[in-house]
Formats: structure tokens, C-alpha cells, sequence
């Protein structure tokens, strides 16, 4: 964590472009899922609040202004599933924080002066939580943190309340390797709303 903030302070202030710290609040999920298989049904659930720190520096201005951004989301999860099988019923659960790092690019259009519109891409790591199983037998099985590659993509748009003050919605999908964070598949969708400084 240490590193990733340093590098952000680093690299702004070797930038001399435009600039934006966006700080954001929201959800990740929810997911709900029931599957069944041959002999085992799971059910599973999970619910998170989220935050995320998007630092950006601009590297182009144009029509469509372009963007260097490392924007850092962390959901805090928890999440549990009950598995129902030929040798018993077992109860796992797994609990944050998540992190998403993905830098990127961010292109950038402003149809008013005020309202801009962005799409975003980039690719990074995510770290998920530690899980833990109770098996039929009591047996108590804790996994640790996982980490995978992520390729991170979405978009939003800034309403801007003054030259150095604006109002953010943003909506990000990352695709992870499957059956992390609570997910049995690849994708992990981010909802958030918040604030951005512009210097």
C-alpha cells in the first residue's frame, strides 16, 4: 500500500498536466447464486460496501482528452455459501477487504462545459480475502488470500461544481480468474458514487 501511494505522489508531482484524486464510495455485487451439480447444490451470497482512490494525470488534451489513471478499489466483503453433498452439508465463508489495482488509460469527452463523460481500461492484480470451511465433521479449513491477475474496464460521468470541484459517478467490471471473491465466475462489478478534485 505504502509503494502504490508513493508512486501516486511521485507521479503527480512529476506531472505538470491536469490532474484529478477522485475519492468514491458504493457497492460490489451483490451476488446470489444458487448451483447444482450431479450429487452437491450450493447456495451462496454475498454483499459489500466499496471504495475506491482514482488518481489521474492528463497526458493529452483534445477533443477527447486522454488520461494516465491508477485507481484502487477496495471492497469489503463478506460472503458465506452452504454446500449440500453425498457426505454432508458444509458452511464456508470469506471475508474482505478486497483490492483492485488496475492502471490504465481514461478517455475523456465534455459535450458541456460543465458535464464530462468517460470510458476507462486498464490492467492490474486483485487480492481477495481469506476463506473458511466447515466441513461435516466440524473440520475447520482456513484458506488464505488469493491473487490473481485482473483486467479492469467501465466508465462514468463528472458533473463539475466549480474549476476545482466535481461530483463522480463511476461503474467498473473486474475480470479475474473464476471463482474468487465470492464469484463462481470471472467478473466482479463495482457501483460508486463520490467527489473529485481537479488540480
Amino acid at each position: 500500500m505504502r509503494t502504490i501511494f508513493a508512486f501516486i505522489m511521485l507521479a503527480g508531482v512529476a506531472s505538470g498536466q491536469n490532474s484529478d484524486l477522485g475519492l468514491l464510495a458504493g457497492i460490489a455485487g451483490p451476488k446470489d447464486q444458487t448451483t447444482v451439480t450431479d450429487s452437491t447444490t450450493t447456495a451462496s451470497g454475498s454483499v459489500a460496501p466499496s471504495f475506491q482512490v482514482n488518481y489521474a494525470w492528463q497526458v493529452r488534451e483534445s477533443t477527447a482528452d486522454l488520461y494516465i489513471e491508477l485507481p484502487l478499489v477496495v471492497p469489503v466483503r463478506e460472503s458465506g455459501a452452504v454446500v449440500a453433498g453425498p457426505g454432508g452439508t458444509a458452511v464456508s465463508g470469506s471475508s474482505g477487504p478486497d483490492l483492485f489495482f488496475t492502471p490504465g488509460l481514461r478517455m475523456k469527452v465534455s459535450p458541456e462545459s460543465r458535464v464530462s463523460f468517460y470510458a476507462a481500461a486498464g490492467l492490474g492484480v486483485a487480492s481477495f480475502g481469506a476463506t473458511s470451511t466447515i466441513g461435516p465433521s466440524l473440520t475447520v479449513v482456513t484458506g488464505s488470500r488469493q491473487t490473481s491477475l485482473a483486467f479492469g474496464f467501465g466508465g462514468g460521468v463528472d458533473f463539475r461544481l466549480t474549476r476545482l470541484l466535481s461530483l463522480r459517478a463511476d461503474v467498473r467490471d473486474f475480470v479475474t480468474r473464476a471463482g474468487l471473491g465470492g464469484a463462481s465466475g470471472r467478473i466482479h462489478a463495482i457501483l460508486q458514487a463520490g467527489i473529485a478534485f481537479h488540480f
